[in-house]
């Protein structure tokens, strides 16, 4: 089905680029994409699952933290992560994390028979599946670059943000609506088999190795070879300055991502704190379907910066004042910048970066993007036990402050969405200003299979 890379290396005629790539390379990842889709959604359906199992039968803020912790089994082993997929190759390691996840979601059957379920066992899938999408989403990242051919690899990045944003809308509704309907044993069971049927697309396709061209990791542990992807983007000019301003978004992200219930709640019901989230999802669906149409701006830096002061904007417009509209407009513009931000930067990788390397330098990627954005999360609860009592908790007491950000409840929480979107613009402007950052796409040489096989031809 598709052509080695080590071909291409016989290619005389010019056409080594072509070769370097699987013939039918497009209707693979869209196998793959289709695959993993229902795999990312699936293991989403049951982590929320397992997290409403909690929200039952424990008061609100436990049911945070159970969204929070998450991230730590996901920050730990990324590293780990990337190092096997590079290692294994792609389809290898999606097939782990597939059938990982049919035995953690088969698991929660047992219980069906037994009555033994308790709150450890949905303990256990919200820890378990961060690890599994560890190796899961680097994997489906790096595939890109060795299936899709460097024209089309910005719409394929786009369907990879689409993946997040349908996952994000139908996640919630869909695990909300089955355990009520089939209970969470139902739910383990139904998970099992769509993750049964990703495996099956696994098993009809062949994803093309990596040609290396360094020396083999040998016996080196996954955490040394890790360490091999901070080494690589250490000696690309540019590309650590893009991987902070990546950074900054995340902690964006993540400070966002704390404040918003507050803000909403503040003067609405949770049932419109549902809408303006389902509202946001739908904007990062929205622009994770115009990427995979339009591929992403011709610039990919550019790109990222531009619509990041989309992003900022987005944050000041949500605490200027206390309406549903107004913040739901807010969170629609807020979240689909961040598809295309994060899908102009995944294209950037997946043309600069080797691709014996990629599944590294996505789990870096990952680490960044969690941990900043876990930073903001600390940050964003901290600031706000701070200045609420400041601002007011019933009206805000400063005329100046309520001229910026409106008067009402906990309006802190708006003074501190106004002020990170300031921030944010602020970095941005920099960035603009930064040669190295701004010229990564100039300075750096495309390393895509198709770049390689092609200088392999000429020399």
């Amino acid at each position: 089905m598709s052509t080695s890379h080590a071909d291409t290396r016989n290619d005389h005629d010019g056409d080594g680029a072509e070769t370097a790539l699987p013939p039918h390379g497009v209707r693979t990842f869209t196998i793959v994409w289709g695959g993993q889709f229902v795999a990312v959604t699936s293991l989403t359906v049951l982590n929320f699952a397992a997290a409403f199992y909690f929200y039952e039968r424990y008061p609100l803020p436990f049911l945070g933290i159970m969204f929070a912790l998450p991230f730590i089994p996901f920050l730990v082993t990324s590293p780990f992560a990337g190092s096997l997929i590079d290692r294994w190759g792609p389809r290898r390691a999606l097939l782990v994390s597939n059938v990982g996840g049919i035995v953690l979601a088969a698991s929660l059957a047992v219980p069906l028979f037994t009555r033994t379920f308790s709150v450890w066992h949905a303990f256990a899938v919200i820890m378990l599946v961060p690890m599994l999408k560890a190796l899961l989403l680097p994997a489906i990242e790096t595939s890109v670059s060795l299936l899709v051919p460097k024209r089309h690899i910005g719409r394929a990045n786009g369907t990879r943000m689409l993946v997040n944003g349908l996952g994000a809308v139908l996640g919630p509704i869909a695990a909300g609506l089955l355990l009520r309907a089939i209970a969470i044993e139902g739910v383990g069971l139904l998970v099992a088999v769509s993750l049964a049927l990703a495996v099956v697309t696994l098993a009809v396709v062949r994803i093309p190795p990596a040609r290396r061209r360094r020396p083999d990791a040998g016996a080196r542990t996954p955490l040394a070879q890790f360490r091999d992807a901070w080494d690589v983007i250490r000696t690309l000019p540019g590309m650590v300055a893009l991987l902070v301003f990546f950074g900054v978004i995340s902690f964006g992200i993540g400070f966002v991502e704390v404040l918003l219930p507050g803000l909403v709640l503040a003067f609405a019901s949770e049932g419109a704190l549902g809408a303006v989230l389902a509202v946001g999802a739908l904007g990062m669906t929205v622009t994770g379907v115009a990427m995979t149409v339009w591929g992403g701006p011709r610039r990919r830096v550019n790109g990222m910066l531009g619509y990041s002061l989309l992003f900022a904007a987005a944050i000041v417009l949500g605490g200027l004042r206390p309406n549903i509209l107004l913040i739901a407009l807010a969170a629609f513009v807020f979240l689909g910048t961040t598809s295309i931000i994060i899908g102009n930067f995944h294209t950037i990788l997946n043309t600069k970066v080797e691709p014996e390397l990629l599944g590294r330098v996505m789990a870096l990627k990952n680490v960044v993007y969690a941990g900043l954005l876990m930073v903001g999360n600390v940050m964003a609860g901290v600031l706000s036990g701070v200045l609420q009592p400041v601002v007011g908790e019933d009206q805000v007491r400063s005329g100046v402050v309520a001229f910026l950000v409106g008067d009402g409840p906990d309006r802190g929480f708006a003074l501190l969405l106004v002020a990170a979107g300031v921030l944010i613009a602020l970095c941005t402007l920099y960035a603009y200003r930064h040669q190295r950052l701004s010229g990564v796409e100039e300075a750096l040489p495309d390393v895509t299979p198709e770049d390689l096989a092609a200088d392999a031809v000429r020399r």
